[in-house]
């Protein structure tokens, strides 16, 4: 086996689907998946349980015991940063209600903050990153780095400023393990084995249940962004 090495940078698109707040396994519906290219920034803090030391001396001052256990990741904390404001974006992500107006087909135009939310808001993000020095189009494509956190919960929205500029919106919430995820509802690469060249795949294997995130290289380009949430009626590719 070889291994490829790349810079990540930039973070064009991310994709957050609405997953049961009890098993982590996506939801289908008409409005469960939203494709955003307002993020500004993912900010990635893990969260562990700190070292346990247990050391015990004999009777003559000498260790007898020297063990310990080792850190254990309890989950990943989240700052995702957006530059604009999808009423039914932040509805996925925070579980604040929608706020629509009066139009024949009405229009999702705002949300409401609310007591409670945080306790139900539940949803797997991926996002793309462009790869420096990977533009090859002659040999193979564009590369683009592709994460997922396959199961988020507690979302809240952050302090903003209302001010003489542009306001930032900002969500935090953190990782929780036994997503039920799979290889997911969406094909996320293109196949590199001779017999399958460039057909769609999706995860090669699936989200393991002490996985919090997964990182890759893919040459599957990003979904379209748009305004408002997308139905999904399938969990398989």
């Amino acid at each position: 086996m070889t291994a490829v090495c790349y810079t990540p940078f930039k973070v064009p698109r991310v994709r957050v689907t609405t997953v049961n707040v009890s098993c982590g396994q996506p939801v289908t519906g008409s409005c469960a998946t939203v494709v955003s290219d307002g993020i500004i920034s993912i900010a990635m803090t893990k969260q562990y349980e700190e070292r346990e030391e247990f050391f015990v001396k004999n009777g003559d001052g000498v260790f007898c015991v020297r063990e310990t256990t080792a850190p254990q990741l309890k989950w990943v904390n989240l700052v995702l940063t957006f530059c604009n404001v999808d009423p039914e974006l932040v509805n996925i992500l925070t579980a604040e209600p929608v706020v629509y107006d009066n139009a024949d087909s009405p229009r999702a135009t705002g949300y409401s903050v609310q007591e409670g939310s945080a306790a139900i808001a539940s949803f797997a993000m991926e996002f793309w990153t462009r790869i420096s020095g990977s533009n090859v189009a002659c040999t193979g494509g564009v590369e683009y780095g592709y994460g997922i956190f396959p199961w988020v919960v507690e979302g809240t929205i952050g302090d903003m400023t209302m001010e003489n500029g542009a306001a930032s919106f900002i969500v935090n919430a953190r990782t929780r393990p036994g997503s039920l995820w799979g290889t997911g509802p969406y094909f996320v690469d293109l196949s590199d084995a001779s017999g399958t060249l460039n057909n769609n795949i999706a995860l090669l294997t699936a989200i393991g249940p002490t996985q919090h995130h997964r990182f890759f290289l893919t040459r599957k380009a990003p979904p379209a962004p748009s305004c408002g949430c997308q139905p999904l009626y399938t969990l398989t590719p």
